[in-house]
């Protein structure tokens, strides 16, 4: 069982080989992966230069344990979109544990192609970020055979408010992928309009959601297959421990810059 623990990953390529070289954390090998106490931090990059800050596609799957993701347009991808892929796939599980996601553009995470994601005490935050924005702006979305599973999660949206052209241009695409999937009937569904940073936990064609005990900070955060709400003070504690967390890490896997004397 392959184990990355204590990493501060800031650009793709840097495991080497045996990792995918356009994401920060690609797994694509058929393989369960643990990956503890680790920083995904792509805000650095151009988005031109990085695909995911995590992939988990080819029949891998992976426990992700008191980590921090952020900064990339696409955040998180479980399940490679590829046809010829769908049956290694299918049934692989991916699993965050007391995981901050934030400040990204889109897929925290996107689910296809069978595969399924478990989150538990996780907090979902600033999708859509303006400087991260490349088509369309969403949370976490499960489609063509994708699950997800959200229990005691937190999703979080600092504002409404992104740019005009942002909210175009995220509007007209989620149209446009709306008609893919449902032909020209999307047009008369008024969730085709629905703008991406209000896309919290949502299904598509083919995919499922359910959410327990969780909680989202604005009204307008749609929340599909939502059973019970988090008490507000045990979200705001959970927040406050994931930054925390996220600050532990900082210091933690910050590098050491030799001495000069």
């Amino acid at each position: 069982m392959p184990t990355i623990t204590n990493k501060r990953i800031t650009h793709p390529g840097q495991l080497g080989a045996g990792y995918t070289i356009d994401d920060g954390l690609g797994l694509f090998r058929p393989a369960h992966y643990e990956v503890t106490d680790c920083i995904v931090d792509l805000s650095d990059l151009d988005l031109d230069e990085i695909d995911e800050c995590c992939g988990i596609t080819y029949g891998a799957s992976a426990s992700f344990t008191r980590c921090w993701i952020r900064g990339a347009g696409k955040l998180i991808l479980c399940g490679s979109g590829d046809k010829n892929k769908v049956d290694v796939e299918t049934g692989k599980r991916v699993q965050f544990y007391n995981c901050l996601l934030e400040d990204g553009g889109r897929r925290f995470p996107e689910v296809q192609d069978g595969m399924e994601v478990e989150m538990e005490e996780c907090v979902i935050r600033n999708w859509g970020d303006p400087s991260r924005f490349d088509t369309r702006n969403f949370g976490a979305w499960a489609h063509s055979g994708g699950r997800i599973y959200a229990l005691n999660c937190v999703f979080w949206q600092d504002s409404f408010w992104r740019p005009l052209g942002q909210f175009v241009r995220d509007i007209c695409n989620h149209v446009g992928n709306a008609v893919n999937e449902y032909g020209l009937q999307a047009l008369l569904r008024p969730i085709t309009y629905l703008p991406g940073v209000c896309r919290g936990l949502m299904a598509g064609p083919g995919g499922q959601v359910s959410a327990r005990d969780c909680w989202k900070n604005h009204w307008w955060i749609r929340l599909e297959g939502l059973k019970n709400s988090m008490p507000m003070r045990e979200a705001y504690a959970l927040v406050g421990d994931l930054e925390m967390m996220a600050q532990r890490l900082d210091t933690a896997t910050r590098p050491v810059v030799a001495s000069m004397i």
